[in-house]
């Protein structure tokens, strides 16, 4: 377990991921007070195909609106798709 400020948490993102990857729990601190933990995720859970999709496909959308990008649309089912392949390879 390892207790981190937000903000020191913004500007050392990678190195709690890398830590929750090895299975620690952190917890975070705001104004002097616990506000929440991430915990890492059980090697066993898969994510949902759909909500794997639905994901990719905000994330595609917010990025490509936020550098002004045009947004290609891609289907719930491509996306999932490419997301098993991914996983796959």
């Amino acid at each position: 377990m390892v207790t981190v400020t937000a903000k020191k948490l913004r500007s050392n993102l990678s190195e709690y991921l890398d830590r929750l990857q090895s299975g620690e729990e952190v917890f975070i601190i705001r104004h002097s007070e616990v506000v929440g933990s991430l915990r890492p995720v059980q090697n066993n859970i898969k994510g949902n195909g759909a909500s794997v999709a639905a994901m990719l496909n905000r994330n595609r959308k917010s990025f490509a609106r936020n550098r002004g990008l045009t947004d290609e649309y891609k289907t719930t089912k491509e996306l999932y798709g490419e997301a098993l392949a991914e996983r796959n390879s």
